[in-house]
């Protein structure tokens, strides 16, 4: 004798087949979504400079970013206050976690043999410099046909393995623009060039 389906029984059923096609459908007209990181090593700047301080630095690792950015979407600005996030795109590393470490490898990369640690001071006792990074600004504008991220930010030092009184380098602001195409990869490598020129302004200026 073959089980007999109740009303209920059924009704129960075909709302659970409707569900699974509707998630079917979903899955498949949702595109799938694309991670993108701070990759790469960039070349370093045809004008960048050595710099005059040999000390040790020790680069803070909270660096001040606009709240903005606390997200894993890619934003771009649109129109006079607006921002829009890129489709299907997404940050693999949140940029709060990214810039303090990538700043720190290109910082290294350029002060050469200087060190540059993050965050902890070097153990051998050498006099040492705490750098204090915050950033302003971190955005795409659409620029003619393709994007210009502008990078805005401001530095100041501390003594660390140092006398209260001694000599610091100027503080330091930098207001950069760089140029990419409309497109998702191109921005973020954008947005790792941007930083490794920061770090050429940086030392530039120490």
């Amino acid at each position: 004798m073959k089980p007999q389906i109740l009303p209920v029984q059924r009704r129960d059923l075909m709302l659970l087949l409707a569900a699974a096609a509707l998630t079917g459908c979903a899955t498949r007209d949702t595109p799938p979504r694309r991670l993108f990181a701070l990759t790469g090593t960039p070349p370093l700047p045809a004008d960048a400079k050595p710099g005059q301080d040999g000390r040790a630095w020790a680069l803070s690792p909270q660096i001040a970013l606009p709240e903005l950015l606390d997200r894993e979407e890619i934003l771009v600005a649109e129109g006079s206050a607006g921002l829009r996030p890129w489709p299907e795109a997404r940050w693999a590393e949140p940029l709060r976690e990214a810039l303090p470490r990538l700043l720190a490898e290109d910082l290294s990369r350029l002060r050469q043999p200087y060190p540059v640690t993050l965050g902890a001071a070097p153990n051998d006792g050498a006099e040492s410099l705490r750098l204090i990074v915050q950033v302003d600004e971190w955005l795409a504008r659409p620029d003619g046909g393709g994007l210009a991220l502008t990078l805005r930010a401001r530095w100041r030092w501390a003594p660390l393995h140092a006398s209260a009184g001694t000599a610091l380098p100027a503080a330091g602001v930098a207001n950069l623009t760089l140029p990419c195409a409309s497109q998702a990869d191109a921005l973020a490598d954008a947005y790792r060039r941007s930083v490794m020129t920061l770090a050429a302004r940086i030392v530039a200026g120490s």
